[in-house]
């Protein structure tokens, strides 16, 4: 079992493959089993998926919940992995630990790919969203979870995979992650970011309207996947994975 111990926490991850490190970054709760399909892209890159403290089958949790916290977190784990640089790519809140690894430790970022993806929360439907999230994993997180694993994909065995996954989120450290992605703002540093931005969502993702903030503030390339609305990685996945290793190779 690959662990990397960072400040007492046991830091588990997956680490598949040869050639440009791409390092995923999950939501709150889900861990590394949301990106089960992107394994497929060890044929072409080096990738790894941690569970961030707090999540999954990572042993311990944050005294304080962040999303630099978080970002900081994989800075370590590269170092003990011996990665200088890494592609980031962060799906749906996952996206604002990728964009602030970018912001604040730009010298070890080839790279930022976010799929459903935001700088700040904007809207009211997206911030009661939020809200209601932090609400069902005080009082009812099973239902929370298993409304989130079934709405990720038809294949049972990774709905339970999913859902299994998502119960052994400490519940401080998955409501704490939800706080601090609907308080997390970005915007007044985008044009700080150095790396090449990739922005993907679906035609049906109301996430999607982020892209006009992006607009504003700094050149990115982007692609919208139809017929699809959050959940890039599961339900779309050969397309997702084909999206990121065109943009590795046409980019980098």
């Amino acid at each position: 079992m690959p662990v990397s111990n960072v400040k007492g926490i046991k830091i588990y991850y997956d680490d598949l493959g040869k050639g440009i490190p791409i390092i995923f970054i999950h939501p709150p709760a889900m861990g590394r089993k949301v990106f089960f399909y992107q394994t497929n892209l060890a044929d072409h890159f080096r990738v790894i998926f941690p569970d961030l403290s707090g999540h999954g089958d990572t042993v311990g949790n944050p005294k304080e919940v962040s999303i630099f916290g978080y970002a900081a977190e994989i800075v370590t784990l590269m170092d003990q992995l011996n990665i200088d640089k890494a592609v980031l790519c962060g799906y749906s809140s996952g996206g604002l630990v990728a964009q602030e690894f970018a912001l604040s430790f730009p010298e070890r970022s080839i790279a930022v790919i976010l799929a459903g993806g935001y700088p700040e929360v904007k809207s009211k439907a997206f911030q009661y969203e939020h809200l209601l999230g932090m609400y069902f994993v005080k009082h009812f997180p099973e239902f929370l979870a298993k409304i989130i694993s079934d709405s990720h994909t038809k294949n049972k065995q990774l709905q339970k995979d999913i859902f299994s996954h998502m119960l052994k989120a400490d519940r401080h450290t998955w409501y704490r992650f939800y706080e601090e992605s609907l308080h997390y703002s970005c915007v007044d540093r985008l044009n700080q970011l150095k790396a090449p931005l990739y922005l993907m969502y679906g035609t049906r993702d109301l996430v999607n309207q982020h892209l006009r903030c992006y607009k504003k503030h700094i050149n990115f390339q982007s692609a919208i996947v139809k017929k699809v609305s959050h959940q890039l990685p599961t339900k779309k996945w050969q397309i997702f994975n084909q999206l990121i290793t065109g943009f590795i190779k046409t980019t980098i």
